[in-house]
Order: C-alpha cells, then structure tokens, then sequence
C-alpha cells in the first residue's frame, strides 16, 4: 500500500490512539497484574469487531485480524505491563497509582498496536494472510512471551514472521533505529554463597574470612571478560548485590552475592557460565573456603532475521526517508523477552525514536521522568502496518 494512504488512515485516527494511550498510562499496572490493561485493550478490539481471546499466559491477549484460517500470517507483539516506579511529570495524564508507571514505553506500544489493528481491520478483505496480535504480559518479569507461546500463539493461522518495536528516548522522534541480527543479550542470573569460618574479629587467624573469599572472587570474575575471552565478544559479569556478615567484631562466615550473566550467544553464555563456577569454587578453595554457585537461564539472546530487517529498513527509508533510518552498530547486552518469538519465527525487533528536539529534560528508560514524544506513534503505526502489509504478500 502506498504510505501516503497509511499515513492518511494513521492521521484520521491518531487522536483516539493517543487519548487510548494516556488512559494506559493513567492507570498502569505490574507484571502478572495487567488485568485493567487487558480489559482496556479486549474492550476495544470488540468495538473493532476484531476476534481475540483473553487470559492467555496471565493477563495477555491473542487477537487475529483477516482470514482466520489462511494459510499464514504476522505475528505483531506488544508489552503491556508497567514498572514500579514513582512518575515525577507534571502532566495530565501522569500515573495514578502510586509506585507504578509506564516508564519502559509499554503503553505507547499498545497503543500503537491497537492503532495499527484498526487500520488494518479497515482494510482486512484485502489482506493475502492474517495478522495475529499479541498483546502480552510481564515482558519485565517472567517472560510472558513464552508463555504466549506455549499457549499456541503461533499456529492457527501459522506465524511466518513476526515484528515488534520499542521506544528509543537517544533517537528524536519520526526516527527508525534497526539491527540487523544480534540485538540482545541472553541472561542468566548467578548466586554465589561463599561459606568459611565465622571467629572473633580480633583472632582472624582462628577462622576463615568469607568476606575476604568474596572480595577475591569478585576481582577473578573480572578476569572473564580481559583475559578469557576475546575482546571483541561482548560479555558481562555483573554481582548487583553482596549480603555478609551480623557484626563489626565477628569474622564472618558466610556471604551471598547475586548477579547476571550477559551474553549474545548460547556458547558464549556456556563457556562465561563455566567459568564462573571454576573460578568461583578455585578462589575459595585457595583460602580454605567453599562456594556454592547456582546459576539459572533467563531470556534467550535476540537474534533479528537480516532478511526480515532489511526488508523493513527499505520501507522505512521509502516511508520516512533514508535521513531518518539509522543502524544499530552495536549489540546492546539489554535483555527483552520478544527473544523467545524471534527463536521460533524469522522475525525483527526495531526503535521508534520518542525524544522531542530541543526538550532539556534528559530521557531514560526506566527513569520516574520518562516522557515520550506521542508523536512516535505515528511512526510506529506506519512501520507496522507496512511492514505487515509487505511480509504477508512475500510469504505466500
């Protein structure tokens, strides 16, 4: 379809999208509590007249646009839930429920998703496949896209490829950032418990100090990245908290610290895992301790198909102008749960710039004054329905 057509269908509708958009906003909710969010969006996609099911993997929502029984489709994702975080904008429609906020973007994704579901309905006789949405759950916690789909999200009509945006507070907004194959990090999150001797603080010799054990794993842990790994493969070791200790006089004797572990390849994230637990246990054993480690995998690295991206880049430069499509030249060791969609369907995840130029006020994901530029949505309507439009026409 000819983008000026989508943006004239986008322009007719933009007020509803971004009156939908506030009201999410209003009223945020946590991960695993999305049930207003799911209510709201459901409510809408009936006066759509779009069919969807609810209450899938928690709060989320599966909804199918065209032919239900077509021989492909589009998979579209957005998050719903929102972080605990106090919002600090003086704004209309800033948060009313204290310690919560959409401050991680997810209700602009919904809401442009909800935009691009009705433009998209208006045109549904024309479309050669169906396009199925997702609205989904505790992307910030448990990963509901997996749970998405191993409810079966994928299948009936079969997903082909599958698409997803977030908003990008460095990128001014009407801006595009796309990455052609790894863009995330898988993660994994470590616990270590190191176990000596407790003793008198001022007879050191008579115990064995865990806090010195723990100090001295932390420094080795630091050599994975410098020296057993080549620098030009991004990893990281990170220990976020370290819990020791009851007096100031007591040697103590035992210490937990907890972590993560990034990387963007699964053999990468074995060998770091490895390391770690040899390096863990070897440190300790050297000043008559032990350690205990327990590491559990998270999300999967995000890896985008370049097809898949390549073809959304060159609508979007045909769309917003070359000037306005910029490249991820580096991985980002963030994690995101539209890895789990992007492992069982060829699939791209793009940034929609949401900074509004010459706005003083510093913007942060995840920062009580995230403030995004409502025009983003725009942008991102216009990049999903012609990316869905141009998938499902190449897949059949």
């Amino acid at each position: 379809m000819d983008p000026c057509k989508v943006r004239a269908a986008i322009d007719e509708i933009y007020d509803g999208v971004v009156a939908l958009r506030r009201d999410i906003h209003m009223h945020p909710e946590l991960s695993q509590k999305e049930e207003r969010t799911m209510r709201v969006i459901s409510e809408r996609l009936t006066a759509l007249k779009i069919p969807h099911e609810t209450n899938v993997a928690g709060y989320g929502i599966v909804a199918t646009v065209g032919d239900p029984h077509a021989t492909h489709a589009v998979g579209i994702r957005a998050d719903i839930d929102a972080l605990p975080i106090q919002e600090e904008n003086d704004i209309p429609y800033a948060s009313k429920v204290p310690g919560v906020m959409h401050a991680c973007g997810h209700d602009i994704h919904t809401a442009i998703l909800l935009g691009t579901a009705e433009i998209l309905k208006g045109m549904e006789s024309e479309l050669p496949g169906a396009v199925k949405l997702f609205f989904q759950p505790a992307e910030e916690t448990t990963g509901g896209a997996r749970g998405m789909i191993e409810h079966g999200c994928l299948n009936q009509p079969r997903v082909t490829r599958v698409m997803s945006l977030h908003v990008d507070p460095n990128c001014e907004a009407g801006k595009v950032l796309i990455c052609n194959g790894k863009m995330n990090a898988s993660t994994t999150e470590l616990v270590i418990t190191v176990n000596g001797t407790s003793c008198h603080g001022a007879h050191p010799e008579k115990g064995v100090d865990s806090i010195v054990v723990a100090a001295q794993v932390i420094t080795a842990l630091q050599s994975i990245s410098s020296r057993f790994s080549a620098p030009t493969t991004p990893l990281i070791v990170t220990l976020g908290t370290i819990q020791g200790g009851t007096k100031e006089n007591i040697i103590a004797g035992s210490v937990e610290m907890r972590g993560t572990i990034r990387a963007l390849d699964f053999a990468t994230r074995d060998f770091v895992k490895a390391k770690v637990k040899a390096i863990a246990e070897g440190t300790a054993a050297a000043f008559g301790a032990t350690a205990t480690v327990r590491m559990s995998d998270g999300y999967p690295p995000l890896v985008n198909d370049r097809a898949t991206s390549e073809r959304l880049a060159a609508l979007a430069r045909e769309a917003l102008g070359a000037e306005n499509v910029l490249f991820m030249e580096e991985p980002s060791l963030g994690a995101d749960d539209f890895a789990y969609f992007t492992a069982a369907v060829p699939g791209t995840y793009f940034n929609i710039g949401t900074a509004t130029p010459g706005n003083p006020q510093p913007q942060m994901l995840h920062s009580e004054t995230f403030c995004p530029d409502e025009s983003c949505i725009k942008t991102g309507m216009l990049l999903e329905v012609l990316g869905a439009l141009a998938f499902l026409k190449e897949d059949q």
